[in-house]
Protein backbone atom coordinates (compact mmCIF):
# COMPACT_ATOMS: atom_id res chain seq x y z
CA UNK A 1 0.00 0.00 0.00
CA UNK A 2 1.04 3.46 -0.93
CA UNK A 3 2.26 5.55 1.48
CA UNK A 4 0.71 9.19 0.84
CA UNK A 5 1.76 12.89 2.48
CA UNK A 6 -1.01 15.46 2.43
CA UNK A 7 0.39 19.09 3.13
CA UNK A 8 -2.67 21.46 3.58
CA UNK A 9 -1.29 23.84 6.19
CA UNK A 10 1.89 25.68 5.93
CA UNK A 11 5.19 23.88 7.50
CA UNK A 12 7.73 26.40 8.39
CA UNK A 13 10.41 24.36 9.46
CA UNK A 14 10.71 23.03 6.04
CA UNK A 15 10.17 25.78 3.76
CA UNK A 16 6.81 25.29 3.00
CA UNK A 17 3.76 27.93 2.52
CA UNK A 18 0.09 27.40 1.65
CA UNK A 19 -3.22 29.91 1.82
CA UNK A 20 -6.40 29.09 3.89
CA UNK A 21 -8.55 27.36 1.78
CA UNK A 22 -12.33 29.52 2.00
CA UNK A 23 -15.32 27.35 2.50
CA UNK A 24 -17.40 27.27 0.01
CA UNK A 25 -18.63 24.58 -3.70
CA UNK A 26 -15.29 24.80 -4.88
CA UNK A 27 -13.36 23.95 -1.28
CA UNK A 28 -15.61 21.01 -1.21
CA UNK A 29 -15.24 19.90 -4.85
CA UNK A 30 -11.63 19.81 -3.57
CA UNK A 31 -11.79 17.83 -1.09
CA UNK A 32 -13.57 15.44 -2.34
CA UNK A 33 -11.27 15.04 -5.06
CA UNK A 34 -8.12 14.96 -2.66
CA UNK A 35 -10.24 11.80 -1.24
CA UNK A 36 -10.67 9.98 -4.54
CA UNK A 37 -6.96 10.37 -5.41
CA UNK A 38 -6.08 8.98 -1.74
CA UNK A 39 -7.93 5.97 -2.59
CA UNK A 40 -6.76 6.01 -6.24
CA UNK A 41 -2.87 6.01 -5.00
CA UNK A 42 -3.20 3.84 -2.62
CA UNK A 43 -3.41 0.97 -4.50
CA UNK A 44 0.16 1.42 -5.39
CA UNK A 45 2.49 -0.67 -4.23
CA UNK A 46 6.53 0.95 -4.62
CA UNK A 47 5.43 4.66 -6.00
CA UNK A 48 5.30 7.33 -3.00
CA UNK A 49 2.65 9.88 -3.36
CA UNK A 50 2.29 13.70 -2.02
CA UNK A 51 -0.28 16.16 -1.78
CA UNK A 52 0.07 19.75 -1.42
CA UNK A 53 -2.83 21.72 -0.95
CA UNK A 54 -3.08 25.74 -2.14
CA UNK A 55 0.71 25.55 -2.27
CA UNK A 56 2.51 29.24 -2.25
CA UNK A 57 4.47 29.34 -5.26
CA UNK A 58 6.24 31.89 -7.78
CA UNK A 59 3.48 31.45 -9.58
CA UNK A 60 0.54 31.39 -7.69
CA UNK A 61 -1.45 29.10 -5.33
CA UNK A 62 -2.65 26.37 -7.48
CA UNK A 63 -5.53 24.12 -5.69
CA UNK A 64 -4.07 20.59 -5.51
CA UNK A 65 -0.50 19.55 -7.00
CA UNK A 66 -0.33 15.74 -7.15
CA UNK A 67 3.53 14.74 -6.79
CA UNK A 68 4.64 10.97 -7.46
CA UNK A 69 7.86 9.68 -6.18
CA UNK A 70 10.18 7.04 -5.52
CA UNK A 71 12.32 7.44 -1.95
CA UNK A 72 15.27 7.87 -2.12
CA UNK A 73 18.18 5.84 0.05
CA UNK A 74 19.00 7.44 3.77
CA UNK A 75 22.07 7.71 2.14
CA UNK A 76 21.50 10.21 -0.42
CA UNK A 77 19.79 12.69 2.24
CA UNK A 78 22.28 14.95 3.84
CA UNK A 79 21.08 17.28 6.95
CA UNK A 80 22.80 20.44 5.05
CA UNK A 81 19.74 20.21 1.93
CA UNK A 82 17.41 21.86 5.50
CA UNK A 83 19.68 25.39 4.83
CA UNK A 84 19.17 25.47 0.99
CA UNK A 85 17.28 28.14 -0.93
CA UNK A 86 15.22 28.94 -4.03
CA UNK A 87 18.45 30.78 -4.84
CA UNK A 88 20.25 27.70 -4.52
CA UNK A 89 17.59 25.82 -6.62
CA UNK A 90 17.54 27.94 -9.31
CA UNK A 91 21.42 27.51 -9.36
CA UNK A 92 20.99 23.97 -8.73
CA UNK A 93 18.15 23.91 -12.01
CA UNK A 94 20.93 25.97 -14.21
CA UNK A 95 23.45 23.76 -13.77
CA UNK A 96 20.84 20.26 -14.50
CA UNK A 97 20.11 22.04 -17.77
CA UNK A 98 23.47 22.79 -18.90
CA UNK A 99 25.59 19.79 -17.59
CA UNK A 100 29.03 21.76 -17.30
CA UNK A 101 29.88 25.12 -16.73
CA UNK A 102 32.98 27.63 -16.59
CA UNK A 103 31.85 29.36 -12.90
CA UNK A 104 33.17 32.60 -14.00
CA UNK A 105 31.14 32.07 -17.34
CA UNK A 106 28.39 30.77 -14.99
CA UNK A 107 28.10 33.32 -13.14
CA UNK A 108 27.92 35.99 -15.88
CA UNK A 109 24.78 34.14 -17.08
CA UNK A 110 22.94 34.17 -14.09
CA UNK A 111 24.07 37.63 -13.18
CA UNK A 112 26.06 36.99 -9.95
CA UNK A 113 29.39 38.12 -8.75
CA UNK A 114 31.98 35.25 -8.93
CA UNK A 115 32.30 35.65 -4.90
CA UNK A 116 28.65 35.04 -4.86
CA UNK A 117 27.89 31.82 -6.94
CA UNK A 118 31.03 30.16 -5.49
CA UNK A 119 29.52 30.69 -2.27
CA UNK A 120 26.49 28.96 -3.46
CA UNK A 121 28.39 26.62 -5.37
CA UNK A 122 30.25 25.25 -2.71
CA UNK A 123 26.99 24.74 -0.62
CA UNK A 124 25.57 22.74 -2.92
CA UNK A 125 28.30 20.26 -3.35
CA UNK A 126 28.39 19.93 -0.01
CA UNK A 127 25.21 18.76 -0.10
CA UNK A 128 26.24 16.58 -2.74
CA UNK A 129 23.85 17.76 -5.49
CA UNK A 130 27.00 19.14 -7.69
CA UNK A 131 30.84 18.18 -8.22
CA UNK A 132 32.82 21.40 -8.12
CA UNK A 133 35.83 20.45 -10.14
CA UNK A 134 39.78 20.87 -7.60
CA UNK A 135 40.41 24.18 -8.52
CA UNK A 136 36.92 25.29 -8.20
CA UNK A 137 37.00 26.83 -11.58
CA UNK A 138 34.51 24.53 -12.83
CA UNK A 139 31.00 22.26 -12.13
CA UNK A 140 29.64 19.47 -13.68
CA UNK A 141 25.96 17.78 -12.63
CA UNK A 142 25.55 14.84 -11.00
CA UNK A 143 22.81 12.22 -11.95
CA UNK A 144 19.40 13.76 -10.90
CA UNK A 145 18.44 10.61 -9.51
CA UNK A 146 20.76 10.73 -6.88
CA UNK A 147 19.19 13.41 -4.81
CA UNK A 148 15.54 13.37 -6.51
CA UNK A 149 13.15 10.58 -7.56
CA UNK A 150 9.93 12.40 -8.73
CA UNK A 151 8.31 11.17 -11.42
CA UNK A 152 5.52 13.24 -12.10
CA UNK A 153 4.15 16.67 -10.65
CA UNK A 154 0.61 17.01 -11.45
CA UNK A 155 -1.29 20.56 -10.93
CA UNK A 156 -4.97 20.47 -10.85
CA UNK A 157 -6.70 23.99 -11.12
CA UNK A 158 -10.64 23.81 -10.12
CA UNK A 159 -13.40 25.89 -10.89
CA UNK A 160 -17.57 25.31 -10.67
CA UNK A 161 -18.31 28.22 -13.25
CA UNK A 162 -15.48 30.21 -14.18
CA UNK A 163 -13.47 27.77 -16.44
CA UNK A 164 -11.63 30.77 -18.35
CA UNK A 165 -10.21 31.85 -15.11
CA UNK A 166 -9.01 27.85 -14.51
CA UNK A 167 -7.38 27.99 -17.63
CA UNK A 168 -5.43 31.12 -16.38
CA UNK A 169 -3.87 29.49 -13.51
CA UNK A 170 -3.70 26.03 -15.15
CA UNK A 171 -1.45 27.69 -17.71
CA UNK A 172 1.15 29.40 -15.03
CA UNK A 173 1.09 25.43 -13.27
CA UNK A 174 2.76 24.58 -16.83
CA UNK A 175 5.79 26.49 -15.52
CA UNK A 176 6.72 23.61 -12.74
CA UNK A 177 4.14 20.90 -13.53
CA UNK A 178 4.83 17.91 -15.78
CA UNK A 179 0.87 18.06 -16.20
CA UNK A 180 -1.66 20.41 -15.78
CA UNK A 181 -5.26 20.36 -15.53
CA UNK A 182 -7.85 21.70 -14.76
CA UNK A 183 -11.10 20.64 -12.69
CA UNK A 184 -14.88 20.77 -13.93
CA UNK A 185 -17.66 19.73 -12.14
CA UNK A 186 -19.82 19.12 -15.34
CA UNK A 187 -19.77 16.04 -17.53
CA UNK A 188 -19.00 17.64 -20.48
CA UNK A 189 -18.09 20.89 -21.56
CA UNK A 190 -18.01 23.54 -24.12
CA UNK A 191 -15.97 23.03 -27.30
CA UNK A 192 -14.12 26.37 -26.81
CA UNK A 193 -12.78 25.34 -23.62
CA UNK A 194 -11.51 22.06 -25.48
CA UNK A 195 -10.19 23.91 -27.96
CA UNK A 196 -8.38 26.34 -25.77
CA UNK A 197 -6.97 23.91 -23.20
CA UNK A 198 -5.77 21.79 -26.33
CA UNK A 199 -3.96 24.76 -27.58
CA UNK A 200 -1.66 25.60 -24.09
CA UNK A 201 -1.41 21.73 -23.39
CA UNK A 202 -3.68 21.78 -20.66
CA UNK A 203 -5.57 18.89 -19.71
CA UNK A 204 -9.21 18.44 -18.50
CA UNK A 205 -10.56 16.34 -15.57
CA UNK A 206 -14.82 16.24 -15.21
CA UNK A 207 -15.11 15.29 -11.56
CA UNK A 208 -19.31 15.03 -10.90
CA UNK A 209 -20.29 11.83 -10.17
CA UNK A 210 -17.67 9.93 -11.37
CA UNK A 211 -13.94 11.07 -12.41
CA UNK A 212 -13.27 11.32 -16.56
CA UNK A 213 -10.63 12.41 -18.13
CA UNK A 214 -11.70 14.59 -20.71
CA UNK A 215 -8.41 16.10 -22.09
CA UNK A 216 -4.85 14.59 -21.21
CA UNK A 217 -2.06 17.28 -20.29
CA UNK A 218 0.47 17.25 -22.86
CA UNK A 219 3.69 15.96 -20.50
CA UNK A 220 7.03 18.04 -20.33
CA UNK A 221 10.50 16.59 -18.62
CA UNK A 222 11.20 16.90 -14.83
CA UNK A 223 12.33 19.17 -13.53
CA UNK A 224 10.59 21.73 -15.50
CA UNK A 225 11.91 24.49 -13.48
CA UNK A 226 13.58 25.17 -10.08
CA UNK A 227 9.97 25.25 -8.34
CA UNK A 228 9.90 21.62 -9.58
CA UNK A 229 12.66 20.91 -7.14
CA UNK A 230 11.59 22.82 -4.62
CA UNK A 231 8.68 19.94 -4.45
CA UNK A 232 11.21 17.84 -3.68
CA UNK A 233 13.15 19.36 -1.07
CA UNK A 234 10.30 19.50 1.25
CA UNK A 235 8.88 16.33 0.76
CA UNK A 236 12.37 14.92 1.99
CA UNK A 237 12.72 17.58 4.64
CA UNK A 238 9.48 16.28 6.23
CA UNK A 239 10.00 12.69 5.47
CA UNK A 240 13.60 12.93 7.64
CA UNK A 241 12.37 15.66 9.97
CA UNK A 242 9.37 12.59 10.90
CA UNK A 243 12.42 9.74 10.85
CA UNK A 244 14.24 12.74 13.61
CA UNK A 245 11.50 13.46 15.64
CA UNK A 246 10.19 9.49 15.68
CA UNK A 247 14.01 8.70 16.95
CA UNK A 248 14.13 11.15 19.55
CA UNK A 249 10.98 10.16 21.15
Amino acid sequence: MSEIIIFDSSMPDIGYSSRLSTAGDEYEMVKNFVTFIKRKYKKLKNKKVALFIEPQLDSGYPDIVIVEYYPLKNDCWDSKRYDLTNTDLKVLFEINSIRYANIGELAKRLGFEFDEIHKILKKLSDCNLIRLSKNELSVRKLSIKKYCRISKIISVEAKINKWNEAIVQANRNIWFSTESYILINKNACSIATIEKCTENGIGVISFNRSFKVMLKSQKQKFPVSYASLQFNEMIHRYMHRKEFTNDNK
